[in-house]
């Protein structure tokens, strides 16, 4: 009987000892739980944090990009609407993707009645002239890169008239520190710099420097210009050419 019960006491103890080990698994156990619950709570703020910042930042990119959209329509319109007084003529950009994954961004032409023509095969060649160059002054100014441009004869669609709006819309961005070197046909700017080349054995220098007060916008599209030898061109100059 005796030896029962001193075995009875000997597991009992046992018993404790095992009872009290699991105490002690339980409370490490339950503290790890505990530290991992903390470092879930901090990864879920810093997570939340994040996307906060994306949404953020996307708002803000969206906002910069349609900015941008409204500056460059803007500046097109303006001077589609005086060149063509008698008609509509205005531009939208259009975002697409090709194939589902590349971004790209079309340019629409609306003409009467709402028609959305094709800038590229059912517009005039002017008018893709003058769409282009107001595109590129516009990117030039957004994207903050040097402000000198040079047209080397890439104006030869647009008409009497068109040059002349195309005068106050270069002298405009003049204004905001661009500069223009013109090398052009019929087409010298009203207050521009003038530098009248001639070649000389193989060799063009300049052999005479005024201001143009007048402007001439003679018309390529009626003939009305006759041919400048290449060895009797004229440069024109708008904005200062100091840093060049």
């Amino acid at each position: 009987m005796i030896n029962k019960i001193n075995n009875l006491i000997e597991d009992i103890d046992t018993l404790e000892l095992e009872q009290k080990a699991n105490i002690i698994n339980r409370q490490k156990i339950e503290d790890e739980l505990k530290l991992k619950e903390d470092e879930f709570n901090r990864d879920k703020e810093s997570l939340e944090l994040v996307m906060k910042a994306l949404a953020l930042l996307r708002q803000v990119s969206d906002e910069a990009v349609q900015n941008s959209y409204t500056f460059i329509t803007s500046n097109i319109n303006q001077a589609l609407e005086r060149i063509f007084s008698q008609s509509k003529r205005k531009i939208r950009l259009k975002e697409s993707t090709r194939g589902g994954m590349y971004p790209q961004l079309e340019i629409e032409l609306i003409v009467e009645n709402g028609k959305v023509r094709s800038l590229k095969e059912d517009s005039g060649h002017g008018i893709m002239q003058i769409v282009s160059l107001l595109c590129i002054l516009s990117l030039i100014a957004i994207t903050g890169n040097r402000r000198i441009l040079v047209l080397d004869e890439t104006l030869s669609g647009l008409s009497s008239k068109s040059r002349q709006v195309l005068d106050d819309v270069l002298w405009a961005f003049t204004d905001i520190g661009f500069q223009f070197i013109i090398s052009e046909h019929g087409y010298i700017p009203k207050g521009s710099q003038v530098y009248k080349l001639e070649t000389i054995n193989g060799t063009s220098r300049v052999v005479k420097e005024y201001i143009q007060e007048n402007g001439v916008y003679l018309d390529t599209l009626s003939n009305k210009l006759e041919p400048i030898s290449e060895t009797n061109k004229e440069t024109s100059l708008g904005g200062s050419i100091l840093d060049i």
